[in-house]
């Protein structure tokens, strides 16, 4: 399958410093903590189109987007190469999550109803919602050790698939099997090193090739 955009995000178990400069004003006025209903200031997006990414800086997560992704070893060059940029600016809080998304979609040899009929046969059994589904698609969790995976799947048209990418692909298929692959770890206050995003960030992305192998490999039995 063809790896098409890559999203990780790191969830911050408080709201970045960024962001509160009124917290510490208050603070050093009452020695006071503001109180919890405040609201946090909203956050930025930066889209470099040309690089085809977008970097996310919110109070309560961090995240890089990559489309056009030509290999793993891109993704893991340029998300520690932005993050690094990233923290060079604000000092990134403990972390209560690490999430990594792959998106993955591989050109199909039938038509669309063809493919929703093999889908049916492969991962359903015969009901009345089934067999009068016109689109049908599958979710499940898995578990890797410590991390959880979320895998949806199933047959996209063109005009679907188009809107699943944040930077659309200069060319898609007509019809293609579509994978996303949610790759995720809930932590406690976690303080993030190079090391620790690495390691991640390479055991999501071979998390979504086995992912998308067996899902080929199912699917090119029936076409």
């Amino acid at each position: 399958m063809i790896l098409a955009q890559v999203i990780v995000e790191l969830r911050h178990s408080q709201p970045l410093k960024l962001f509160r400069p009124y917290e510490e004003l208050y603070r050093s006025i009452t020695g006071k903590e503001l109180p919890e209903k405040e609201i946090a200031l909203p956050g930025f997006m930066l889209n470099v189109a040309e690089k085809k990414m977008r970097i996310v800086v919110e109070p309560g997560h961090t995240s890089v987007v990559l489309g056009d992704v030509p290999n793993t070893g891109y993704c893991v060059d340029n998300i520690m190469g932005l993050f690094r940029k990233i923290t060079e600016l604000v000092e990134m809080p403990l972390l209560k999550r690490l999430g990594i998304r792959s998106y993955w979609y591989q050109e199909s040899r039938l038509d669309f109803t063809s493919l929703v009929s093999v889908c049916k046969e492969i991962f359903y059994k015969p009901t009345i919602f089934v067999e009068e589904s016109v689109d049908i698609g599958a979710s499940f969790t898995l578990k890797d050790g410590e991390y959880s995976i979320n895998v949806h799947f199933g047959p996209m048209a063109e005009s679907q698939l188009m809107t699943m990418f944040i930077f659309k692909p200069d060319k898609l298929p007509k019809v293609a099997s579509y994978l996303d692959v949610d790759y995720y770890s809930l932590v406690n206050e976690l303080n993030i090193t190079d090391t620790i995003l690495r390691q991640f960030v390479n055991a999501g992305l071979k998390s979504g090739v086995e992912q998308s192998e067996k899902l080929t490999n199912i699917l090119l039995r029936k076409e």
